[in-house]
């Protein structure tokens, strides 16, 4: 596939993407306007979650191309040789959150989310505990700041995850089947929270329910190459 020439800053705002992954049956190629989301979508296999990956740093594909507003995350232009850019995934700035919350067991709900914090450049324990207690009063769970993860719902923990993303200052935000391990009951919930707290984030989503994307995506790609307006 071909690259764009190894460089370090692009004139684009958002995040621009091409990479392909052979072994995977994996082309993809779009671009995320700033402060917008967009919804991967297409069937199992197709490599939703393999994008996300590259994107997020776990990943080497064998071409591609990846570049966050103004830093480039990873430039691959042959499979043959080394990546000519690539940004290791704790300096991308970059928010990962899928159906598991994977919350620390042995941490508080307050210092799950705490965790982290220093990427948003906050300093200082008192201020990230008062940040905390913030995200939880807004994603519904104030008064739960002392609490294990074992002693929440599996919709408490998915809202303590988003805080926990998002108190991170990420410039993007991946989200890989947030609601897909939650019950009926719970996912519209939290659908709406998601709805609320990812404006104006850059967000790439992937997920196979339609109602997840009528939600919260702007445009809607295909892995079959097209991108179009959700409508």
């Amino acid at each position: 596939m071909p690259s764009a020439p190894a460089k370090t800053t692009v004139q684009t705002t958002g995040l621009r993407a091409t990479l392909a992954v052979t072994n995977r049956n994996v082309a993809v190629d779009f671009h995320v306007p700033r402060g917008t989301t967009l919804a991967l979508v297409g069937p199992n296999g197709a490599g939703k979650t393999t994008t996300l990956q590259a994107l997020a740093g776990w990943l080497i594909p064998d071409t591609g191309y990846a570049a966050l507003d103004d830093t480039v995350l990873f430039d691959c232009p042959t499979p043959e040789r080394k990546p000519a850019v690539w940004l290791p995934a704790a300096d991308r700035g970059i928010g990962y959150l899928s159906q598991d919350p994977h919350l620390f067991p042995h941490l508080s709900v307050r210092d799950n989310i705490v965790y982290g914090m220093h990427r948003a450049g906050m300093k200082g324990r008192q201020a990230r505990n008062a940040a905390a207690e913030e995200w939880l009063e807004r994603v519904g769970l104030s008064g739960y700041g002392r609490r294990k993860p074992a002693q929440l719902s599996g919709g408490q923990a998915q809202r303590v995850a988003i805080a926990r993303v998002l108190a991170s200052g990420p410039s993007l935000v991946l989200l890989d089947e947030p609601l897909a391990a939650l019950d009926r009951a719970a996912a519209p919930a939290l659908r709406q929270l998601l709805a609320d707290v990812l404006q104006d984030q850059t967000v790439v989503l992937v997920t196979h329910h339609e109602a997840d994307v009528k939600a919260l995506a702007d445009n809607v790609y295909r892995l079959s190459g097209s991108i179009s307006p959700w409508e």
